[in-house]
């Protein structure tokens, strides 16, 4: 069973640890050089483990995974106290993998990283019993995709093409000029009345839409956003579903106050809007998470559901819930509400089920979960670039879960 595989990758770190500073027993030494001797992988592994210029690559591979819950199981089997909080905050959520001296050079953090890397090794090895479809490669990240429909209803399905002219409407010339993005330039005269079109992304697919205005529209797996072409006189408005960074033109001269509105639509229904004038900000609205974000990041917003009115300021969010139509400002985590935008998951702290829900929306898969996962959060920081394989790894790393695969289908269960 991978547990056991974990539980004595554990063990073996407590030993290798006491190696290291001295502290080791003649019956710990008997048990580390049988298991060195039980296999030439072992021995391998044990001889770049000794090789400090080895350290650097293992411990860049290791920085991804979740140090709290690591943590906590190899100071048990170490038989060593957890490190101090850092009095100077009131954090409580855990800090991801770094280089700092302390994980470098403290005992405690050497048991760490040891264990890290062992079972780096041990879990991406095939467990007899377990299913490893995370190793057929089927399952790859999300790329550039996404399908355009245009006013008349036909559509163009947008790849990961460059310099390709799609159509014209309202007057604009519809392009691709580079991997990813869908560039709407004025190239004739303003057709009257309006023209919609709508981009879309499905699950894996992800594409940046340049407005008629100069307006940058991000969007993530699963979304949709909607807008005229071109914007009338009065403002600019658009409508998303799911998730968008926007990078909002701000026009001088006589259109300064031409406003940009963002319409939010969740399973049908109102999910408020945000104005502009020009600003760089985040929503996150699906349909199956319990609330809406809007995350600014420069500039100023004003949100606006039913008779609540919010101003956030840059670094603020605003999270409505919909059950209470309630509308609440906090403190914004950029680097996290943003990372998919940078090409990375960053988890901190986060519940099992909303790290799977994102992974279903850019690996394309479903998720159905054994056991009662409420308690189960993680931290890490990776890059979407990755096959699931490497996620999975990381999440079972600590030995709390386990992932079966079968096609595009993951089931989560609690050991």
């Amino acid at each position: 069973m991978k547990e056991e595989r974990i539980d004595e990758a554990l063990r073996i770190a407590a030993l290798i640890q006491q190696l290291k500073t001295g502290n080791i027993t003649a019956e710990e030494l008997q048990a580390l050089k049988a298991w060195i001797a039980a296999d030439k992988g072992n021995e391998a592994l044990f001889q770049r483990l000794s090789d400090p210029a080895h350290w650097e690559s293992e411990l860049q591979a290791i920085e991804k995974y979740d140090a709290h819950a690591l943590t906590q199981r190899v100071m048990t089997s170490a038989g060593l106290s957890l490190p101090a909080t850092d009095a100077n905050t009131n954090r409580r959520e855990p800090r991801l993998w770094n280089l700092s001296a302390f994980w470098k050079w403290t005992a405690a953090a050497a048991a760490v990283c040891f264990a890290a890397i062992l079972i780096r090794h041990v879990t991406s090895k095939q467990t007899p019993g377990h299913n490893v479809a995370i190793n057929s490669g089927a399952i790859n990240p999300g790329g550039n995709k996404a399908t355009l429909v245009l006013g008349n209803g036909a559509t163009v399905a947008l790849k990961d093409s460059t310099a390709d002219s799609v159509a014209m409407q309202g007057g604009s010339l519809i392009a691709q000029q580079q991997a990813g993005v869908l560039v709407y330039q004025r190239a004739g005269a303003v057709t009257q009345g309006e023209t919609w079109n709508t981009v879309s992304t499905p699950k894996g697919g992800k594409y940046e839409v340049v407005l008629s205005d100069g307006t940058h529209v991000f969007l993530n797996a699963a979304s949709t956003v909607k807008f005229p072409v071109p914007f009338n006189e009065n403002g600019r408005e658009v409508v998303l579903t799911g998730e968008a960074y926007f990078e909002v033109s701000h026009t001088p001269g006589e259109k300064a106050a031409w406003p940009f509105v963002v319409k939010i639509r969740r399973a049908g229904e109102d999910g408020g809007e945000v104005k502009v004038l020009g600003t760089h900000f985040n929503i996150m609205a699906y349909d199956d998470e319990k609330f809406v974000k809007t995350t600014l990041v420069e500039g100023s917003v004003n949100m606006h559901k039913d008779a609540n009115t919010v101003i956030l300021k840059p670094g603020q969010q605003s999270v409505w819930f919909p059950q209470t139509n309630t509308l609440q400002v906090r403190p914004a985590d950029l680097e996290a509400e943003i990372a998919w935008k940078n090409g990375r998951f960053l988890f901190r702290s986060t519940d099992i089920k909303t790290i799977m829900r994102q992974l279903s929306r850019w690996y394309d898969v479903t998720v159905d979960y054994d056991g009662d996962m409420t308690d189960i959060r993680f931290a890490g920081n990776i890059e979407r670039k990755e096959n699931i394989k490497e996620l999975i790894e990381i999440l079972e790393a600590d030995g709390r879960l386990r992932f079966h695969i079968t096609g595009n289908k993951i089931i989560v269960s609690r050991i």
